[in-house]
């Protein structure tokens, strides 16, 4: 196990598996969450006494739950066939519990995504230029504002979001940080279209 101060050096690693996106498209092509039932959940939710739910609406692999237009890899382009966003925040607000969103920062199916340490195609042991060279082309200029057009999206689609999490920095080096993400005029724009959000 790592300990807390490893943790924070960066040591970290958040994924197991080397895969490619070519590799990968074999879940998107089969996904069809056939127990999705946000209507149930949010009825025992209540029951349960809860208060405020978060969904991740997309995490590190870039997969998207609603109908973004800035990507096609998305719920509705699977067997799903539709905004899984929509059917939960629709569900959960009908019984009163506050709605919230996870978002993860990064996105390894983008193709501006720059590769790094934490990547699915990470160099082990690489160093600044191994990875100068893996990202020759890309563009995190064009990634942080997809980034902020989805999160857009996210913020003015569904009525009130009281809660946004924005998943994670790891900076240092073959990292990314708070420039990475331009995280000021990331959390300027959540303010700007939720002004109450947490």
């Amino acid at each position: 196990p790592l300990t807390l101060k490893e943790l924070d050096n960066g040591k970290m690693d958040i994924s197991n598996e080397y895969i490619t996106n070519e590799d990968y498209e074999k879940y998107f092509t089969h996904f069809n969450p056939d127990l999705y039932n946000p209507k149930d959940w949010a009825r025992k939710a209540k029951e349960a006494g809860m208060k405020y739910v978060v969904l991740t609406t997309k995490h590190h692999d870039g997969f998207c739950l609603w109908d973004s237009k800035y990507t096609d890899y998305k719920a509705t382009n699977t067997p799903a066939g539709r905004d899984l966003i929509r059917e939960f925040v629709d569900a959960f607000r009908a019984e009163g519990i506050h709605i919230g969103f996870y978002y993860s920062l990064l996105d390894w199916h983008h193709p501006d995504f720059t590769i790094d340490k934490n990547h699915p195609q990470r160099i082990d042991n690489g160093t600044k230029a191994d990875y100068d060279k893996v990202n020759k082309g890309k563009n995190m200029d064009n990634y942080r504002q997809y980034m902020k057009d989805q999160v857009r999206e996210l913020l003015t689609n569904y009525g009130k979001i009281d809660i946004i999490w924005f998943d994670f920095s790891y900076p240092g080096e073959n990292g990314k940080g708070h420039d990475d993400w331009d995280s000021v005029g990331l959390l300027k724009l959540a303010r700007q279209l939720q002004p109450g959000i947490i």
